[in-house]
């Protein structure tokens, strides 16, 4: 271990000495005869979180990638894209894997939440992460020997898990992988949940759903399909047979309409279901759908697909409210679906005829709801009928608990009450999570939750206190200026994002062929090269990060003014970001012990103090070869090793 002169500026050793009235910092504090010194108290803890949030404050750079904080699974982004962009697709495929399970299922029906965060979207487009672990998973289902996570020792414990969807398939995986026994228990005939039954094949092949599901077997998982709660089994069985409960029974059940006659209309969900056994349900040429979600836009273009002709979408909010992802919006309407907003259902009756007539409503945009968007309001006497062979409701999905009310379970308006942060409800042994808890949300969200109940299930085995996954402290630079932008693209290359490729419309409306038919291997290494590298390459072993983690500071106490982004690329080995450097003087005296080059040194006074290079020398006259311990002292990222940085994308 390097030992370097006491440097007391950053008061995070302060120690409480018998004594004396002030605290005083342990790195610069002789210890004498007798002295008793506590280390540990409520005082010394509260001065070192001060400090640490002093720290923190001006600490300029992204712990991790945006991209990452955005990912509810917590994917490692920049870790697979940097390989894809090596042109090494089957260890992306691996990174992918491990830390998303279903990464080629989610790479064609993720909503993309990582992609709003990336940089590249304050000058342009940005990365396209959904099709990039969509081609490495894809790569990998086709290669002749898939990838399986490594699994720890069998414990002997069995997990039940209820609903084979994305949460309960997530927790499968990451139970198996730390040695628990999974059984997942389904009332449908196959696995897969809304995943199989709720999404069309142009969107999502089964062929790939079966194959990641496979994965999971190899894994050790064991089926049992066609088994309900409440009717072949409860939960009091589950409980007795098993060490613990996984309840992810999801949202499978309809809103309806809220009108009169709302029983005339087809439960969305139940038109893709059948649809997904392979039935052609006869629906007519004039469709109406009305909602403004996916399952809304995938019922219009399954519609198209088995022959209606005329297909409509009605919608009580604007197209800007839609929750839906506008691109597919747009798909439909390519496809020939006609999207009508600010309508609303009023009344649904049978003509004599046999057709349906449907009563609207115009609406307008009004005031803000409890969702944040804007509420649809009547506009008075502007009613009118529209006539339908089919009326199909696709507003809203619900839990159906009413297998769980026989049971102690402690239930929401939504579904299963359970304790966000761990998944555990009021029941001992019992976790619950995705949809179940939440009511009907994205599928990335239940396979996050589903990696969620598998750590807190695993603390639950092994007698440990149930506390799920706290992440560390993660500072975030947050939206740069205009110059820290310039300074942040300057040597960026300025490429467009690859576009996916698509089967032609005329090729497509009449069958449920996949409509986006993904990346080349050489599209992909290219798009990777589009990423910015943003996360810090010492996230995972900065000292800053870890006490801040410890001791639970808050980056945003102390929020304001913040020193300028700035990256020093001129070293061939390292980078070096002066934003977060905490002056602690360890990479000056390095430099002056090993006596080679300009050496380093703290200049400026206040808050314009830095560490740089002598005499406006350059990092390669101040470190010729002394990068590596550069980087090996500094406990923040301020110096790293380029190899650690995913950084290729910057040209010197």
């Amino acid at each position: 271990m390097d030992n370097y002169l006491p440097s007391a500026s950053c008061f995070l050793c302060a120690v409480k000495i018998e004594g004396r009235e002030n605290l005083a910092p342990s790195c610069a504090t002789p210890a004498a005869e007798g002295m008793v010194v506590h280390t540990n108290s409520d005082e010394v803890r509260y001065s070192r979180k001060t400090a640490l949030e002093l720290l923190l404050s001006d600490h300029v750079g992204d712990c991790i990638g945006p991209c990452r904080t955005g990912c509810p699974a917590t994917l490692d982004i920049p870790g697979f894209v940097t390989c894809i962009a090596d042109g090494d697709i089957q260890r992306a495929a691996e990174i992918a894997t491990d830390y998303l399970t279903l990464p080629a299922s989610l790479g064609r029906i993720c909503p993309r939440l990582c992609e709003q965060r990336c940089h590249r979207c304050e000058t342009g487009e940005p990365l396209s992460v959904r099709n990039l672990h969509r081609l490495a998973g894809d790569t990998d289902l086709k290669s002749d020997s898939r990838y399986v996570p490594r699994k720890e020792m069998d414990t002997g414990k069995k997990v039940a898990i209820v609903g084979t969807g994305p949460a309960g398939l997530s927790a499968a995986h990451h139970l198996l992988r730390r040695g628990h026994r999974a059984t997942l228990f389904d009332s449908r005939p196959m696995p897969g949940g809304m995943l199989r039954w709720a999404i069309p094949e142009f969107r999502l092949p089964r062929e790939v759903l079966e194959q990641e599901i496979d994965t999971i077997r190899k894994l050790g998982a064991r089926f049992n399909l066609n088994t309900k709660l409440g009717g072949d089994l409860s939960l009091d069985d589950l409980r007795r047979d098993y060490n613990a409960v996984f309840l992810a029974i999801g949202a499978q059940g309809s809103k309806s309409l809220g009108c009169p006659g709302e029983d005339l209309a087809e439960p969305a969900l139940e038109f893709l279901g059948k649809v997904a056994e392979g039935l052609s349900p006869e629906i007519g040429n004039d469709i109406l759908i009305l909602g403004g979600g996916n399952t809304a836009m995938d019922t219009s273009r399954t519609a198209v697909r088995i022959g209606a002709r005329n297909v409509r979408v009605l919608y009580r909010r604007s197209r800007r409210e839609m929750p839906c992802l506008m691109s597919e919006v747009e798909a439909a309407e390519e496809e020939g679906v006609i999207l009508e907003t600010l309508v609303a259902p009023i009344e649904l009756v049978r003509g004599k005829n046999g057709r349906l007539l449907l009563t609207c409503q115009r609406m307008e945009l009004g005031q803000p709801d409890a969702s944040g968007r804007a509420r649809p309001v009547p506009i008075p006497d502007s009613e009118f009928t529209l006539e339908a062979d089919t009326v199909i409701a696709a507003i809203g999905q619900s839990v159906e608990s009413g297998s769980m009310q026989a049971s102690d379970l402690s239930l929401t308006r939504w579904g299963i009450e359970a304790n966000l942060a761990t998944l555990a409800t009021n029941i001992e042994g019992v976790f619950a999570g995705g949809d179940a808890v939440t009511g009907a949300d994205l599928a990335i969200r239940a396979v996050a939750a589903g990696k969620l109940a598998a750590v807190s299930i695993d603390q639950y085995l092994n007698g440990r206190p149930v506390q799920g996954d706290p992440d560390m402290i993660t500072v975030l630079m947050g939206r740069m200026s205009e110059d820290e932008l310039a300074e942040f693209f300057r040597n960026i290359e300025a490429a467009p994002r690859a576009p996916m490729p698509e089967i032609p419309v005329e090729e497509r409306v009449n069958n449920f062929r996949e409509v986006e038919t993904g990346f080349s291997k050489d599209m992909a290494v290219l798009e990777a090269g589009r990423c910015l590298g943003c996360g810090c390459g010492k996230a995972d072993t900065c000292a800053l990060r870890q006490y801040a983690t410890e001791y639970g500071a808050d980056p945003l106490r102390f929020s304001g003014a913040r020193r300028s982004f700035h990256r020093d690329l001129s070293h061939p080995e390292i980078i070096y970001e002066p934003g977060k450097c905490i002056l602690c003087g360890a990479c000056v005296t390095a430099a002056a012990e090993a006596g080679r080059g300009l050496g380093l040194a703290i200049v400026g006074r206040g808050f314009e103090a830095s560490v740089a290079v002598p005499l406006k020398g350059t990092m390669v006259e101040a470190l010729p070869d002394l990068a590596e311990k550069a980087a090996e002292v500094c406990p923040t990222g301020a110096f790293s090793l380029r190899s650690a940085c995913h950084c290729k994308v910057f040209k010197d």
